[in-house]
């Protein structure tokens, strides 16, 4: 499993008890010290994207358009869940350089909150697409539901809170820190196939199939009705359309093959050079944690209201004008609930 940096340290270790030291792809930064400064840099990099653009969002968010609507409302929590990702993340870098020097009691609670962040974010993106949907494809019934959306917003964020709150929480009992010869690392313990198996089908299917096929199916419906609207950005909002669906994709459907084949190799049916398993991870996995960079990128370059809040919006907007004329989210000939 991704285990925020716990895929990594320690296979060929030999100790009392061998299941957890068997578990794969756990050498690379151990032999190779420049795959952990390549790891190092990348996080550094995403770290640097992801924290002012969502710290950006958050602030528009809270103090320049307000919660008014329920759009608005799971923008707020998916900026929260990419947040909670990020901060996360700087021990995870720190960890590739001098290994896991944050003590036990750490490893836990920055392993379950690196998990906390990747689902609650697959959540919420997908509650995010449902309810754009309903606003496109079905504007009549969106409008009539009127007050009761709010109420809907409330239940259907706390239902995926807890559902990410559930399935992140063995991740932090299973994480603690061991000694290696090149340090102490924070890794997974397992103590059976079965959860190491369980933990990967429930991030390809809960955390990866279901919402890949929700978003597939909703983008495409919603293309549908835009190509049959008359609105005058029809092009931009397409774009945007296909820049969500397209970037959820490239983040996360290698890293979910990554892990499918590796349940395959827990199981004797499939095997890779370790070399090779080793190569597949670190670039597999440095493309899933980008995810966090894909919200602010996409509602600053495509909503209107977000580029006009940044302190050098006029020229930001010269820039995009002859990309954007109009955001997708406030395609109002819809619904006013459908925005970014």
């Amino acid at each position: 499993m991704m285990h925020g940096e716990t895929l990594h340290e320690v296979s060929n270790i030999s100790y009392d008890y061998d299941y957890t030291y068997d578990y794969p792809l756990v050498t690379l930064e151990e032999e190779n010290f420049s795959f952990r400064i390549i790891n190092a840099i990348c996080y550094s990099l995403i770290i640097c994207i992801s924290l002012p653009g969502n710290s950006f969002l958050l602030w528009v968010v809270l103090k320049k358009v307000g919660l008014s609507s329920s759009a608005d409302f799971l923008l707020l929590h998916l900026t929260v869940s990419d947040l909670i990702f990020t901060f996360t993340l700087v021990p995870w870098t720190v960890n590739h350089i001098w290994g896991w020097i944050f003590g036990n009691l750490a490893c836990k609670l920055f392993t379950w909150g690196i998990f906390l962040g990747l689902y609650s974010y697959m959540m919420f993106l997908t509650v995010m697409t449902v309810h754009r949907y309903v606003a496109v494809v079905y504007p009549v019934f969106a409008s009539s539901v009127g007050n009761r959306s709010r109420l809907y917003t409330h239940i259907s964020s706390a239902v995926a809170w807890l559902i990410s709150v559930g399935f992140s929480l063995p991740e932090m009992i299973f994480s603690e820190t061991m000694d290696g010869p090149d340090g102490v690392f924070c890794i997974p313990n397992y103590n059976s196939m079965f959860m190491e198996l369980f933990g990967y089908f429930s991030q390809i299917i809960l955390f990866f199939l279901l919402p890949f096929l929700v978003i597939v199916f909703c983008h495409t419906r919603m293309g549908f009705a835009i190509l049959q609207s008359r609105i005058r950005s029809r092009n931009h909002a397409i774009c945007i359309i296909l820049s969500i669906a397209v970037g959820f994709f490239i983040c996360w459907a290698p890293y979910n093959i990554f892990l499918f084949l590796l349940s395959l190799r827990s199981l004797d049916v499939f095997t890779l050079r370790e070399s090779v398993w080793e190569i597949i991870y670190c670039f597999t996995h440095i493309l899933a944690y980008s995810h966090c960079c894909l919200n602010p990128l996409v509602h600053i370059f495509g909503g209107k209201k977000f580029r006009n809040n940044l302190p050098w919006s006029r020229g930001f907007h010269r820039l995009s004008q002859r990309f954007s004329t109009q955001t997708f989210s406030n395609l109002s000939s819809f619904s006013g609930q459908f925005h970014l």
